[in-house]
């Protein structure tokens, strides 16, 4: 099987490395128009898939064997007539008119997260997208991560009682480039979205109401394009729960992407475990060994997980957790995130 992969920043070179990793998958083809980066991120990847290659760069859950080919490809339109399934991981002001294109010419796509800004596009997209019969692919990954799933479970299955409260954590531990900023889609549309798509999603609930607060306590480069760097969003269910969203743009003390649910019988949580950067002050308890740096580490398994999921899907054998009217509720959201910072008021949802 041929992947094509277009977009090699940094989370297009972690999709070129899993996928190289992902059973199934013969040659991974690397896609653009600077014949010099594309060369630099071929070697890089060589680097990360060859025998003995540190965990950092290969991945702290890499299996063993043999990777996939690594082949320089040309356009993307011309991929699109020889790949098998293809990853569009480049800015999202382009994500609409390449996913569309390679839809439309039949070939399965993972495009990275948002599908689009605007939420009347999208819902255009989304029809226009299943008007093709293509599968489709948007990069929610806890949708894949087990933690998430298993959560998911057992509040379907009834262990947690009825919901009380959930809290959503998500902190990076370093900062955003100043280039990657005024781009980004900023607090909402960019980082807490996946915990805006995460949370209806375990929980099962409908988001009924959304108030938001922010500032700028860090880095004034995000002010400068009507940003914060720290936020909090309450999600008020339809039953009358609440769930509350912290979202910050740098903490050293590590990458910390939790989702708590607490109930009548029982409280569960995705993402603590021994690298979650909290320390207790409570005598005896020990402090977290080796926090992650980085989403991509914390998240490796369900980025791993997707991956293998898309192949799934090119084979006919799996199923879409993520198609593109999935992402609407998380916009929605997102959107109301924004509208609430803005205005200093709720707003409510239809």
């Amino acid at each position: 099987m041929r992947i094509g992969i277009i977009g090699l920043g940094r989370i297009g070179l972690m999709h070129a490395r899993n996928l190289a990793q992902t059973e199934g998958v013969d040659e991974v083809v690397l896609l653009g128009r600077n014949p010099e980066k594309i060369t630099a991120a071929k070697a890089e990847l060589e680097t990360a898939l060859a025998p003995g290659a540190p965990a950092e760069l290969a991945g702290d859950l890499a299996p063993g064997g043999s990777a996939a080919t690594l082949t320089i490809g040309g356009g993307f339109d011309d991929a699109l007539e020889s790949v098998d399934g293809i990853v569009i991981a480049t800015s999202t002001a382009t994500h609409p008119e390449l996913t569309l294109k390679a839809a439309r010419a039949g070939v399965p796509t993972l495009v990275e997260k948002p599908l689009a800004l605007d939420l009347d596009e999208l819902e255009q997209l989304a029809d226009d997208l299943e008007a093709t019969g293509t599968e489709v692919m948007v990069a929610f990954h806890r949708r894949y991560d087990p933690g998430h799933q298993e959560l998911r479970r057992r509040i379907a299955d009834g262990d947690l009682g009825t919901l009380r409260a959930v809290t959503a954590t998500a902190h990076d531990r370093l900062p955003l480039s100043a280039d990657y900023i005024p781009t980004s889609g900023g607090m909402w549309l960019d980082m807490v979205i996946h915990d805006f798509d995460a949370i209806p999603w375990v929980t099962g609930q409908k988001v009924k109401r959304v108030w938001a607060t922010g500032s700028v306590l860090d880095h004034e480069v995000h002010a400068e394009h009507g940003d914060v760097d720290s936020a909090v969003a309450a999600l008020v269910f339809e039953s009358g729960a609440v769930a509350t969203v912290s979202g910050m743009r740098r903490n050293d003390a590590g990458q910390d992407m939790r989702l708590e649910v607490f109930g009548s019988e029982n409280s569960f949580a995705a993402g603590f475990e021994p690298r979650t950067p909290m320390v207790s002050t409570e005598p005896g308890v020990s402090a977290p060994a080796d926090p992650y740096d980085q989403s991509m580490d914390r998240f490796e398994r369900a980025f791993r997980a997707e991956a293998k999921a898309f192949i799934d899907v090119i084979n006919g054998k799996g199923e879409n957790l993520t198609p593109p009217r999935a992402g609407l509720g998380a916009i929605r959201l997102a959107l109301a995130a924004d509208e609430s910072l803005r205005t200093g008021q709720p707003v409510d949802l239809d």
